[in-house]
């Protein structure tokens, strides 16, 4: 069985550059001059893995149509897609709970198709 060595020291940058996404992996050298790290495995917390899909998805948006968008607007944009989908969402559950028969995974299902369509549409 070998060590397991568990490295601290890697810094990590995410960027849109070329319609792609890159992660850039970096460490420091023994004169403090950045070079880029090799690591087979990295590790994230729940937490910085929520801020990481975010990022990736922000940037990957970015990459995908020239679109840079800024905070203001995107909480905007959620809100108008949120209010759009309470109203879907509820003329569907309103209609789907007269049938006795729709089981919760049905009743599922409709409501990750609805909002699936309308995020990603």
């Amino acid at each position: 069985m070998t060590d397991r060595i568990i490295r601290t020291d890697i810094e990590v940058q995410v960027v849109a550059r070329d319609g792609e996404v890159h992660m850039l992996f970096n460490e420091r050298d023994a004169q403090g001059d950045v070079r880029p790290a090799y690591t087979p495995n990295f590790f994230l917390s729940a937490g910085d893995a929520l801020s990481m899909s975010s990022l990736l998805a922000d940037l990957a948006f970015e990459a995908d149509s020239g679109l840079k968008i800024p905070n203001a607007q995107k909480a905007e944009l959620v809100q108008r897609h949120r209010a759009t989908l309470m109203d879907r969402l509820t003329v569907m559950l309103n209609s789907q709970r007269e049938k006795k028969t729709v089981s919760n995974r049905s009743l599922a299902r409709l409501i990750v198709d609805v909002m699936s369509q309308e995020v990603f549409s």
